[in-house]
């Protein structure tokens, strides 16, 4: 495996680890708050970031592993995003499952030929996506998200 590819890897099990510890750090009983006015609440940056991790990213790397040239469709996070906080679940199992998924992913990734991390989809707005460029965005996202909890858990001690 190549040193870029195990970096991706690494990165994909630091952010994680990054959202986990910024969640934990949030004042007890504040995770629903917006942190000011407009802003997510740290439930719902977290909601977001396990949304996209678990039904975008992670379905799109399992396409690519299993099916030949799929065809992705656009990922609409605003429905989703509201279904979730009309409904909300426990902050834990929100982050349970961004954890697992990403633990997931990693573990995949691990045990597959650098090959097939050129393995390709299409979106139709952003054209060719591959298991490389996506597992990238993977860490990234997260880790994004990971500094907005933070910054949110920050303002929320402050109040």
């Amino acid at each position: 495996m190549t040193g870029e590819h195990e970096r991706v890897i690494e990165r994909i099990r630091s952010s994680a680890a990054a959202v986990a510890a910024a969640v934990r750090a949030v004042p007890a009983g504040t995770a629903r708050q917006e942190p000011v006015p407009g802003e997510w609440s740290v439930h719902e940056t977290l909601a977001h970031a396990r949304n996209v991790a678990v039904l975008c990213l992670g379905l799109r790397i399992k396409r690519l592993l299993y099916e030949r040239d799929p065809v992705f469709g656009d990922y609409d996070d605003e429905p989703i995003r509201h279904d979730a906080m009309a409904r909300p679940e426990p902050l834990e199992q929100v982050l349970e499952m961004l954890l697992g998924e990403h633990a997931q992913l990693a573990g995949f990734l691990s045990r597959l030929p650098d090959a097939d991390w050129k393995r390709s989809g299409r979106h139709p707005e952003r054209g060719e996506m591959s298991i490389e460029m996506i597992a990238a965005f993977a860490g990234e996202h997260a880790e994004d998200h990971a500094g907005q909890i933070a910054r949110a858990a920050e303002a929320l001690r402050a109040r």
